[in-house]
């Protein structure tokens, strides 16, 4: 049987790749009834991608008509978008599996994006201002990851986990944009991982890059979990986790079943269905009890003007709106999210304000750690001077 249909042979792709460069969902049988998988998992995924968008959907659109803390809670946006993302790319690759060579690396995008958010939405937790997160990071020492004797500063830890995680979107932006041209010049090869082949060169990046930033940000939060338990974190760390464990170690067993001939095109599965189409399916049916999870680690109730815990509102934060007043006495007058929360998305999809984020978060910890060690020096030079001073005077003496 041949492994995508009748006319692979025709349309294999460059350098001895066995993989056609336009792929074709051929070869299938009957799955349910007179339904093809093809058609199955079209129907099944498009049931569950449904289900997906409204559930994730509305809990973003009650976070921008309910934003009280705007610094919060759109972090939360960006890291429940990652849910959406996953299964709008999945389902579009069920359906056009010849997308999903353009479109399989932009997943990981998403994901980057998610987890950097997760990590600045941490440090809002502990310290809700630049000001407040650098008085903070100061006054703290955290163990090394392989030293756990040593001792290192909190600025200089959250430097390192900062650039740590904020590589992930960087690198997983360029392997999927080097996935894109790699198949376009026929040399990436999904199903090789030949070394004269882009695709285990891209898959190598991207997997230590993804586990690279996770370690980074499980060391964050077991270092920092006891500062912000009213906030749940860990909760929230789990949601996030489990839908990125999940998908990785799926990764891994289809890899191994495939690569072991255990899942094989058949008289029902084409080849298509086993590289694209059954994997993909499988996250689409699993985003949708993984959005309930989702949907109480992230809900609103900590914002709502009407039950928030003082403690959980911000002292101060910038308006949306000029016109309208953030805090008086400690009670907040209205969102900031605008009419219909329009402000909040308008905020939330501008990747400007995403880039300025960084940028400021990349100032706040520069400043902040130049200026500790400008401190540092001055420290060090005033104890030398005073130990010069103390061994001048006991020369004195001794004379």
């Amino acid at each position: 049987m041949s492994l995508l249909g009748p006319r692979a042979e025709a349309a294999l792709g460059s350098h001895g790749c066995s993989l056609p460069d336009h792929l074709e969902n051929a070869g299938g049988g009957p799955f349910v009834g007179s339904l093809s998988f093809y058609q199955f998992s079209m129907i099944v995924s498009g049931a569950c991608t449904g289900i997906v968008l409204i559930l994730m959907f509305g809990l973003m659109g009650r976070h921008a008509t309910h934003m009280s803390n705007p610094n919060e809670q759109l972090k939360i946006m960006r890291v429940v978008n990652m849910i959406p993302s996953y299964q709008v790319l999945s389902f579009i690759s069920i359906c056009f599996p010849n997308a999903y060579l353009y479109i399989q690396g932009f997943t990981e995008v998403f994901q980057g994006i998610a987890l950097y958010a997760f990590l600045m939405l941490l440090c809002d937790f502990m310290a809700p201002t630049d000001q407040k997160k650098v008085e903070f990071f100061s006054s703290l020492e955290t163990k090394r990851q392989w030293q756990p004797k040593k001792k290192r500063n909190g600025l200089a830890f959250l430097k390192l986990t900062w650039w740590t995680v904020l590589q992930y979107p960087v690198v997983t932006w360029i392997t999927a944009i080097a996935q894109v041209v790699t198949q376009s010049l026929h040399i990436f090869c999904l199903e090789s991982n030949e070394p004269h082949f882009a695709h285990v060169w891209i898959q190598t990046a991207t997997s230590l890059s993804t586990s690279v930033a996770v370690n980074a940000i499980l060391q964050f939060y077991m270092n920092m979990k006891g500062y912000m338990k009213e906030h749940h974190p860990l909760t929230k760390l789990l949601a996030f986790k489990l839908i990125v464990g999940v998908v990785l170690l799926e990764k891994i067993l289809f890899l191994i079943l495939t690569g072991t001939k255990v899942l094989k095109p058949n008289e029902t599965l084409s080849g298509v269905d086993v590289m694209i189409g059954l994997p993909n399916l499988v996250i689409c049916i699993q985003m949708v009890p993984l959005c309930f999870l989702v949907l109480y680690a992230y809900r609103t109730t900590p914002y709502e003007i009407s039950s928030a815990p003082t403690t959980l509102r911000p002292r101060q934060y910038q308006a949306l709106e000029g016109d309208e007043e953030a805090l008086v006495g400690g009670i907040q007058k209205r969102y900031q999210g605008g009419w219909m929360g329009l402000h909040a998305w308008a905020v939330y999809l501008n990747p400007l304000e995403l880039l300025r984020d960084v940028i400021s978060a990349y100032r706040m910890i520069t400043r902040a750690r130049a200026l500790q060690k400008a401190q540092m020096r001055e420290q060090a030079a005033k104890e030398e001077e005073t130990t010069r001073y103390d061994t001048a005077n006991d020369n004195v003496e001794g004379a």
